[in-house]
């Protein structure tokens, strides 16, 4: 029993082999959260268009998800069940991706009309590759200290996918632009290029240098009435979704009121005196060099990208040591503590600021490994109770988790701003300055609260994941005999 664990050890090439199929779907992932910026300031759509789409599209597209992960547990091919869907799923995903942040030379309902088809697909073409991607973390090995180092290389390849899209993807738009004396439309069309030409190489990379090891220990094909059945019934499934989307509330709020919080707190409103241009200001300086706004907001995107790859690492010993969900909710509360400080910084304390948003996201942006290591933990606990193995169905519903919790995370800003009145490039009344600084330190606490109450009721911990593991392997050694 333990030398067929021993044997589902994996190399360093097949780790970072699968934690480049994330850092591919991010590219493209990142360019979904930009979207609206996209239809809105490039490809020519008014806002209330845009928002429509998105939101109409985004619903189908997230039960979209739970087809596609029951599917993919019912059939094996001589590649597996995970793996072909990367295979045969890449190139029609690049090239939809390309499609859709190309801007033709239509009009009126015509353009329309071809954002939103473009759009639809591109949507469910993510998902017909990317829930079997997850899925396959599942089934790559039976040992859960092997699946936790898969989920850090995954975390890590995410962020640099982020860190490479929505991190940077304006300014790449901007130096294509430059380079070859183009329009916006062209230059991220350019971009979007880029981007699938590299999707599909690493996309491939996982494809040929992963595996799939773990089977279930029943062979038969059980009903998906029968899967969703126990899906619904699964407490340690329902407490993980439900913290994993309060987790993607808590981190996406406080992204999506960054550039908010740069603009109109940490910036003064003023009129230019020789063009009479009004701008917003940023009076303090960073370590002596003076920022802008757009400057500063970049600054706390990008480095909270790059800290959450040395804190996936770091954290790697806590979660041995305290295990899972004490580590988690250990992140959830510090923090929830760096967040509510945002409260008590004057405007000027540029560089105190800038190194307290690292430390919240050193403390709540490595717990995305935790995440998905957890549901590989759901996934044998489920077989070892039910004796079925549901890993696409399970995988799929994380993937809606996800979606779904970024979804309120762009959407509970919005309102929030518009409960307080907010009107965009205008100048501010010092209570409407405080209200914009107290929504980015606290709105996000929301998420933090329904995360650590959830994780509560867990209770899959680091016995019984020894435990599950172990019986899994004798059943397994059984069915082979």
């Amino acid at each position: 029993m333990k030398e067929q664990i021993k044997n589902q050890k994996l190399s360093v090439l097949e780790k970072c082999a699968y934690g480049v199929g994330d850092l591919a779907c991010n590219l493209f992932w990142g360019l979904i959260i930009v979207a609206t910026t996209f239809y809105t300031e490039y490809f020519g759509l008014d806002a209330g268009t845009v928002g429509t789409m998105i939101l109409v599209i985004s619903i189908i597209d997230i039960l979209f998800d739970v087809i596609i992960g029951a599917v993919a547990d019912r059939y094996k091919t001589r590649w597996g069940r995970f793996r072909p869907w990367i295979l045969f799923g890449v190139v029609p995903f690049c090239i939809i991706g390309f499609l859709t942040f190309y801007t033709p030379d239509f009009d009126g309902a015509a353009k329309v009309f071809y954002a939103s088809v473009t759009f639809f697909f591109f949507r469910i073409m993510y998902s017909v590759v990317n829930v079997p991607y997850g899925a396959l973390m599942g089934v790559i090995s039976a040992d859960p200290k092997e699946r936790d180092a898969v989920s850090a290389y995954r975390t890590v390849g995410a962020q640099i996918g982020c860190l490479c899209s929505y991190g940077v993807v304006f300014t790449v738009v901007r130096t294509i632009q430059d380079s070859l004396n183009c329009d916006g439309q062209t230059g991220f069309a350019w971009t979007a290029f880029l981007y699938a030409v590299a999707c599909l190489i690493l996309l491939l990379c996982t494809f040929f240098f992963t595996r799939e090891r773990v089977e279930p220990v029943k062979s038969e094909n059980n009903r998906l009435s029968e899967d969703v059945k126990d899906l619904a019934s699964n407490k340690p499934w329902i407490c993980l979704s439900v913290a994993g989307i309060a987790m993607l509330f808590f981190v996406f709020v406080h992204t999506g009121l960054t550039t908010y919080y740069a603009k109109y707190y940490l910036a003064d409103f003023s009129v230019d005196p020789i063009s009479g241009e009004e701008v917003f200001k940023v009076s303090g300086t960073f370590f002596g060099i003076q920022m802008s706004w757009e400057l500063l907001s970049s600054l706390f995107l990008t480095s909270a990208t790059l800290v959450t790859l040395i804190g996936t690492f770091l954290i790697k010993g806590a979660v041995a040591k305290f295990g899972k969900k004490p580590t988690w909710i250990a992140c959830f509360v510090l923090a929830s503590i760096f967040s509510i400080a945002f409260a008590l910084f004057d405007k000027t304390q540029i560089e105190a600021i800038v190194l307290l948003n690292i430390a919240f996201t050193v403390a709540i942006g490595p717990t995305g490994f935790i995440m998905w290591s957890m549901y590989a933990d759901v996934a044998d606990d489920a077989e070892v109770k039910t004796g079925r193995r549901a890993t696409g169905l399970i995988y799929s519903s994380a993937t809606m988790a996800q979606k779904l919790g970024q979804t309120l995370a762009q959407a509970v800003p919005a309102y929030a701003l518009l409960f307080i009145g907010f009107k965009a490039n205008t100048e501010m009344s010092a209570d409407m300055i405080d209200s914009i600084k107290n929504c980015f330190a606290f709105l996000p606490l929301v998420g933090s609260a329904i995360g650590i109450l959830a994780l509560y009721f867990y209770d899959i911990d680091e016995k019984k994941i020894k435990e599950n593991s172990a019986k899994l392997a004798e059943l397994n050694a059984n069915k082979t005999k």
